[in-house]
């Protein structure tokens, strides 16, 4: 089934809303998040800042390692 069916709303509004013509009331943002299996908070994140935030933690905790476990690790990340 599509989403704006098992949301009970039409393809065109959700077709607005995903090129942000048109926003959703919080009660479509649940039913969204229920039918993508989503929490509705992951709708106003951003997840290229969220990663760089996670990249960014391994790295510092990588760059505390002795040098020998930082080679290792860096040799089984770049083994094909």
């Amino acid at each position: 089934m599509k989403l704006a069916e098992l949301c009970d709303t039409s393809p065109n509004y959700i077709a607005e809303i995903e090129i942000g013509r048109r926003f959703p009331s919080l009660k479509l943002i649940e039913k969204i998040g229920k039918e993508l299996n989503v929490e509705p908070y992951r709708f106003f994140i951003d997840e290229h800042e969220a990663y760089q935030s996670e990249m960014d933690e391994i790295i510092s905790l990588i760059s505390r390692l002795p040098e020998q476990q930082r080679l290792h690790i860096i040799n089984r990340i770049s083994a094909p």
